[in-house]
């Protein structure tokens, strides 16, 4: 599921003629030797792309690659990444040359079978040109040494490619990723194997697709060796280097292997003095206020505090506000330690509708970025979790001889959250004002958010440690323990799980997505507000192991197939827990998009590259499964759920083909549905009655057996 920047000049393939093969083989210089190397002359250039109307130069012609082995070195201070890619394919055509896909990076040797080629680079196409041609049906091997700064894949919005982090990185994209780090035949219909052999400090840990093989120890760094025996598509593949809380384990046949990037959380914090600290918890849509008014003396006073946050990076801030009682001055002040910066965050653009106060004292808005200057005050925050226990420390010189009314604000947007934040050991250097909250809030107040704001469901409150809230860490931790569990469930629905191994990346990347990256998905550490939240997360990933990884999409145009099923999926296991039952999930998305709202203009079953994963293709490819769940019943539903991934496993899909498949499993015509939910730009009437909110089970699914 993934939740920015590459241009491609693409070209008609009627242009693509008899004239236009010449002129590139003339260009290329295979009309000499290269050409002269079979017989008849019939070698020739493979195509620079697979041909998808969305991306046409994606992916290669000519050839299919049947592994990938990348040997590379990776330095995080530098952030320098290095080594030899060695691809082995075999030619579905006579080839004077073919192409690789790479974004960036400084190339400075290929070899073909051994044997130096030239090559050189067109935008994203990386042309080789072999010394002799390679005959039809024939396997051979490209090895391409290169180095670089590694970065985006592309211009998409979740094109993120190869992240660099403090100290590792995580690759992570769609449907964009592979070419950042590796050369590689760029198409979700070209899978292929894996063998990862990838260096890095000794300190750090580097996990990837497929199964851990060994490590080998170098002194200062080690190598560390994955393999991934079960071909998949280019950006299906990850890898992440860091510092990791790792956890392996067996059950029901397979080999379990999760990392939890080690810098979360497992509880905010614990009282720093006595038994008693100031809590705000995770909240959507909160504006929560720990507040005091304080006499500063005229020659100032400063105020210092302990501090632990887990917040969403970019979107939740902490910081300290502050105004002269009884003038609107408002202003927010700079932590003299430094954990405070002027950074406005990803929401700003929506200040002036959802948190006016912000605007109308701390930033000012131009077009749709943020300046940290306002009408009154200026901004300084921080956002994102905290590396432990900070010390604050504000300067409230500016108000000496004045009464000044200071607050310790928690802001938080309507999606994502972290654990929370505490405060304790206030000491504030006039006297007044000072507490660790052993006897209360001793003086100070909460508020509650500024006029205009929405109230808050929660907000400060003084407790003891079982009152801090757990942690990012320990809820990823206790909800990636759940697989198992989910992995039986979706094997009941869909058959036998496709992989010998199952995981996942928990990384603090700021990226804001979780991606299915085969057999260990990523996922963003904001996602585990609650456990719940990081559970079902979890299944939308694992449900693409089989809707996405093992029936992967023939052209990106088909992306409902992979989105709505997993989306689907998630209305099910709510219903399997006992909560919102799947047709109540569909009735609340139907009901929440009225008739002439944009949402329902975009055919999903065909949404543009621009609009690949807008929220409809999630949602409403979900109510199109409920849609047809109604039509023909929960048993032929289920049947047709379960023999869809089972009989085209391992193989690309249209959306043709599974509504055919659909209705031979149905036995009728099933054509006016899915052109009504997936092509018709108008709200179709609900499916089926108006649910109650039961909370049924779907059924009891039976466990299969795993490889």
């Amino acid at each position: 599921m993934p939740l920015l920047y590459l241009v491609r000049v693409t070209v008609s393939r009627a242009l693509l003629g008899p004239l236009a093969l010449v002129l590139a083989v003339a260009l290329s210089g295979a009309a000499g030797p290269v050409a002269a190397g079979l017989p008849d002359g019939g070698a020739g250039p493979g195509s620079p792309g697979i041909g998808d109307p969305y991306w046409p130069r994606d992916g290669n012609g000519g050839y299919d690659v049947d592994h990938y082995d990348l040997d590379l070195r990776y330095r995080p201070g530098s952030k320098q990444l290095s080594g030899v890619s060695t691809i082995s394919a075999r030619s579905t055509r006579a080839l004077s040359r073919f192409h690789l896909d790479l974004v960036g990076m400084q190339v400075t040797h290929v070899n073909v079978d051994g044997r130096p080629a030239r090559w050189d680079r067109r935008g994203q196409e990386l042309r080789i040109t072999p010394r002799r041609a390679i005959s039809r049906d024939t396997d051979f091997a490209v090895a391409v040494t290169y180095a670089g700064r590694p970065g985006r894949a592309g211009q998409g919005r979740f094109d993120e490619g190869w992240i660099s982090l403090p100290d590792g990185a995580i690759v992570a994209g769609e449907p964009h990723s592979a070419t950042s780090w590796f050369p590689s035949n760029d198409h979700p219909t070209d899978r292929a194997r894996y063998t990862f052999r990838i260096e890095v400090p000794a300190a750090l840990s580097v996990v990837a697709n497929g199964r851990l093989e060994g490590t080998e120890e170098h002194g200062r760094t080690t190598t560390w060796t994955w393999r991934a025996d079960e071909p998949m598509a280019s950006y299906l593949t990850t890898v992440g280097i860091g510092d990791y809380d790792v956890t392996t384990y067996e059950e029901d046949g397979l080999r379990f292997h999760d990392a939890i990037d080690a810098g979360l959380p497992g509880r905010l914090s614990s009282p720093s003095t006595g038994t008693r600290l100031a809590v705000a918890r995770g909240s959507n849509n909160a504006y929560q206020r720990l507040a005091r008014r304080i006499e500063v003396p005229p020659d100032g006073a400063t105020m210092a505090f302990d501090l632990a946050r887990d917040t969403e990076p970019g979107f939740d801030f902490v910081f300290v506000e502050a105004h002269t009682v009884g003038r609107d001055d408002w202003t927010t002040l700079r932590d003299l330690g430094g954990h405070t910066s002027s950074r406005t965050g990803r929401q700003c653009a929506t200040w002036s509708e959802e948190r006016p106060f912000i605007v109308e004292h701390y930033q000012s808005q131009r077009r749709r970025s943020c300046r940290p200057v306002g009408p009154t005050g200026e901004w300084w925050a921080a956002s994102g979790a905290g590396d432990g226990i900070e010390r604050w420390e504000v300067d409230l010189g500016p108000y000496a001889g004045s009464e000044v009314e200071v607050s310790i604000t928690y802001l938080t947007d309507g999606s994502f959250r972290g654990a929370g934040v505490t405060v304790d050991d206030v000491e504030v250097s006039a006297g007044v004002g000072s507490t660790s909250f052993e006897g209360g809030l001793e003086g100070w107040t909460v508020p509650g958010p500024p006029e205009g704001d929405a109230a808050n469901r929660t907000d400060w409150r003084v407790g003891s440690t079982d009152d801090v809230p757990a942690g990012v860490g320990e809820k990823a931790r206790r909800a990636l323990a759940r697989q198992p569990e989910i992995v039986r469930y979706l094997s009941g629905l869909f058959g036998e799980y496709p992989w010998r191994d199952v995981g996942g990346i928990v990384e603090d990347s700021g990226v804001g997505f979780a991606l299915e990256t085969q057999t260990r998905p990523v996922y963003e550490s904001g996602f585990f507000a609650s456990v719940s939240g990081g559970s079902s997360l979890i299944v939308h990933e694992l449900a693409h192991q089989w809707f996405g990884d093992s029936l992967t999409v023939k052209r990106w145009k088909h992306i409902w197939l992979n989105e709505g099923f997993a989306s689907y999926t998630q209305w099910l296991w709510s219903e399997a827990e006992g909560r919102a039952s799947a047709a109540e999930l569909a009735w609340r998305s139907w009901r929440s998009m009225p008739q002439g709202s944009d949402y329902w203009d975009l055919r999903i079953g065909a949404p543009g590259r621009d609009n690949l994963f807008d929220g409809a293709v999630y949602n409403r490819g979900a109510l199109t499964l409920h849609a047809l769940r109604v039509r023909v019943g929960d048993e032929t539903f289920f049947r047709i759920l379960q023999g869809w991934p089972t009989a085209r496993a391992g193989q690309d899909v249209t959306t043709r083909q599974f509504v055919r498949y659909a209705e031979r499993v149905a036995g009728r015509d099933l054509d006016g549905l899915f052109r009504r939910w997936l092509f018709t730009p108008k709200r179709p009437d609900f499916p089926g009655a108006r649910p109650s909110a039961d909370r049924r089970t779907v059924r009891d699914v039976p466990v299969v057996a795993h490889r």
